[in-house]
């Protein structure tokens, strides 16, 4: 994996093809349940690289739940990808970048995790809200049976087209 914030320069193939799930993004953090605890939001965004085209999907749903939540309530978005990703690189994203979910976000904070996501990650039912554009092309069967999302990359050309 190339590193000095390469992955960021060139990814804007991916960043386009990946405007579609927006609004899944969007509805998720409109529709999955939060309890009433105290606890952090927890967001994964699997596959994360070297940030960029992260920071649009993990704003859209940040706002989303903000308006559900308030802002006294903390939201971490960890961001998965492997150990040999540029996590310098992402960490400088997240601090730097004027398109951050962090430079204008009160309580909320980016970590990341340099492990598979062909591993476990989290605990049981920890993670409210999952994220991942293009990484997920990496699997070889589906881990779960599916549950209200899409896979792009199935769908018809009409669809890819919208």
């Amino acid at each position: 994996m190339e590193g000095n914030g390469a992955y960021n320069r060139d990814a804007k193939f991916q960043a386009d093809g990946s405007k579609i799930a927006l609004l899944y993004a969007q509805e998720a953090a409109q529709k999955v349940e939060i309890d009433r605890g105290v606890g952090p939001i927890i967001i994964a965004d699997y596959g994360s690289s070297q940030g960029k085209n992260s920071l649009g999907p993990m704003r859209i749903a940040i706002q989303e739940l903000r308006a559900r939540i308030g802002s006294d309530r903390p939201i971490m978005v960890y961001h998965v990808d492997l150990p040999v990703n540029d996590f310098n690189t992402l960490f400088r994203t997240l601090d730097a970048d004027s398109s951050s979910y962090t430079r204008d976000a009160v309580n909320v904070y980016g970590c990341g995790i340099g492990r598979s996501f062909f591993h476990t990650i989290f605990p049981p039912n920890y993670v409210h809200i999952g994220w991942s554009a293009y990484a997920v092309q990496w699997l070889s069967c589906t881990p779960v049976v599916p549950v209200d999302h899409c896979w792009f990359a199935r769908l018809g050309a009409t669809a890819r087209a919208l």
